[in-house]
């Protein structure tokens, strides 16, 4: 490195790793907006049959949907306990983080296409979003100089810069 940071110094954390961006943390929380209703839904007692039938008129689609936001959920998981995994000395980990959210978006499109044809392809406005918010996923993982910096910077951490 010739000594410039490459991102403003808000996007590195305390021992110089860059960090993951806020958007990225946002959008995952989006994809994953079905275990968010599931788990208000269920908050709600009373109104859980109501909440679940009203955003899965289907059950089947809440189950396909959870199952393919699995991929997003354990990307979570990873970058919000980055620190603590790398102390534990576990460090190989970062080189699925590009593969999960690609597999999560590519699960999602499948899901969200088979969706619309078994509607012969009538607008839904929640299968709209769906596509839009992963073709904003796709091309901003894959754009994104943030995201390359981060995951190349992540490749050279070992456990002992991290304590």
């Amino acid at each position: 490195m010739n000594g410039r940071l490459l991102l403003p110094l808000h996007c590195y954390d305390e021992a110089g790793v860059v960090k993951p961006p806020k958007w990225l943390y946002w959008l995952l929380l989006l994809a994953c907006a079905d275990w968010i209703v599931l788990i208000f839904a269920l908050a709600l007692r009373e109104h859980t049959t109501l909440l679940l039938a009203l955003f899965y008129p289907n059950r089947q689609l809440l189950i396909i949907q959870l199952i393919v936001t699995i991929p997003f959920i354990l990307t979570l998981l990873l970058l919000g306990n980055r620190a603590r995994l790398w102390k534990k000395g576990l460090v190989k980990w970062s080189k699925v983080i590009l593969p999960l959210m690609l597999a999560g978006i590519a699960l999602s499109l499948i899901s969200t296409v088979w969706q619309l044809n078994h509607r012969d392809w009538e607008f839904a406005l929640l299968q709209a979003f769906r596509l839009t918010l992963n073709l904003l996923l796709v091309i901003l993982l894959l754009r994104s100089l943030h995201i390359g910096l981060m995951l190349s910077d992540w490749q050279y951490i070992s456990p002992d810069s991290v304590k």
